[in-house]
């Protein structure tokens, strides 16, 4: 009998587990006790979920191979990929987890979020078309025997009840809703009898809204001329459909809402409307009114009596203001002609006393010019007398007469030494009566 060791023992083991299935493996169950490691590897239990069975097995995510936080799934139902294997340390078997995602709804929601995401990237949920204003037909895509139809019209009735309502039934549900509803679009379109489509259904499962996640759909949705509002579900659900629709509404009802005006606001602002329309006519007729009283002032002011009248008027005012005007200037010339000869009489007075003053101021100056003029030439005689005797004193002639003579060189200059008439051999004498030529004798020297 072989005798194995505990090694030896688990070898085995492990390699029978191994060896016995196809690798990865996909397990259902539900996540208990998560946890996260200091190295960052994630651990948890998988137990089954009916709450009767109790067993489980170890799984692990080691570091780096997933994104997701374990800690996210806490008691949900999940699917895991990945290989089975022993571990040495107490023998124990263990998931090495290279994928997970919720079971059920959660693998439906994460295929709804790869379709949204790769849509998104697309730009299929860019660029919504703009809602009529006042839509007058509207076409409703859904289930012909469904509450959501019932309430939508009523809503629509009572809202919006002047714009048309054309049905185009479709499946809301199940595997063929998806081209049933694709089909209506292309029709709307088509046709063209409607402003815009409301596109609804009433609440339910995730899986019972599938049909609206569906990407060819959506697709439809984005490249429908027409806009495409909707109103899926209830107030948490959100489908693809939502996404891509040029407007989405949490419910049927609420979408119904959105795309009509409501008739009472519109009767309300009808009739504000009609108030100021009626304002802006009877201000206009007031202006016209006004307009026309003012051309008959005019007519009647360029009427032919009326326009004599006015000149009659106009001349005697003109003649009253003359005779006024006349007897004014006439009366202002007496009072200036009065005033003016005061004036003169007054000046005549001053003119008559300057002339006196003035024939009488002459008299006295002319009689002090005289004695001034008699005293200058007095003193001017007097100095001239004197002045003349002494020009006469001055005479040569008169100095000859007294028995001076004059010597000149025979050139006419003066000989005034003895000098300078040893330099001389002839000169001549100027006595009183006449003019004499001298030359020295030859031994004079």
């Amino acid at each position: 009998m072989k005798i194995f060791s505990v090694e030896e023992l688990q070898n085995i083991i492990r390699n029978l587990i191994i060896g016995e299935f196809n690798y990865p493996i996909s397990i259902k169950g539900e996540v208990a006790n998560p946890r996260v490691s200091p190295r960052g590897h994630q651990y948890f239990t998988l137990r089954d979920g009916d709450g009767i069975s109790q067993s489980s097995i170890n799984c692990v995510i080691f570091n780096g191979q997933l994104d997701q936080n374990i800690k996210d799934y806490d008691t949900k139902e999940v699917l895991i990929n990945g290989n089975i294997d022993l571990y040495k340390g107490n023998g124990n078997c263990q998931i090495k987890v290279a994928d997970i995602a919720e079971y059920g709804e959660g693998e439906l929601k994460k295929s709804i979020e790869q379709t949204r995401l790769k849509l998104e990237k697309e730009g299929l949920f860019e660029h919504k078309k703009l809602l009529p204003k006042y839509p007058k037909c509207i076409g409703l895509i859904t289930s012909p025997d469904s509450h959501a139809l019932h309430d939508v019209c009523s809503k629509l009735k009572s809202r919006y009840p002047i714009s048309n309502i054309i049905i185009y039934p479709s499946l809301v549900q199940g595997r063929y809703a998806p081209n049933n509803i694709i089909k209506q679009l292309i029709r709307c379109n088509k046709d063209k009898d409607v402003d815009l489509i409301l596109l609804i259904r009433g609440g339910g499962s995730l899986e019972d809204l599938m049909a609206f996640n569906d990407e060819n759909l959506a697709r439809e949705i984005h490249a429908s001329e027409l806009p495409v509002v909707t109103g899926i579900g209830h107030q948490p659900d959100i489908t693809i459909s939502d996404y891509v629709a040029d407007a989405s509404l949490e419910t049927p009802t609420a979408a119904a809402v959105y795309i009509t005006p409501d008739q009472f606001e519109l009767l309300q602002r009808i009739g504000d409307a009609e108030e100021r329309i009626k304002s802006a006519i009877q201000l206009k007729v007031k202006y016209k009114n006004d307009q026309l009283l003012n051309r008959v002032m005019k007519i009647q002011n360029y009427n032919p009596s009326r326009i004599i009248n006015n000149l009659k008027d106009m001349r005697n005012n003109i003649d009253k203001n003359y005779h006024n005007v006349v007897k004014n200037i006439l009366n202002e010339l007496n009072a200036k002609s009065a005033h003016q000869l005061i004036r003169l009489k007054q000046t005549k007075n001053i003119l008559t006393e300057k002339v006196t003053s003035t024939t009488r101021s002459q008299k006295n100056t002319l009689n002090e010019m005289n004695q001034k003029i008699i005293s200058i030439i007095a003193n001017r005689t007097s100095t001239y007398r004197t002045l003349l005797n002494e020009l006469v004193s001055y005479n040569p002639q008169e100095v000859l007469k007294k028995g001076y003579s004059i010597i000149r060189d025979l050139n006419g200059g003066l000989v005034k030494s003895r000098h300078d008439l040893d330099k001389i051999q002839s000169f001549s004498a100027e006595f009183k009566d006449g003019v004499t030529i001298v030359k020295k004798p030859s031994s004079i020297k």
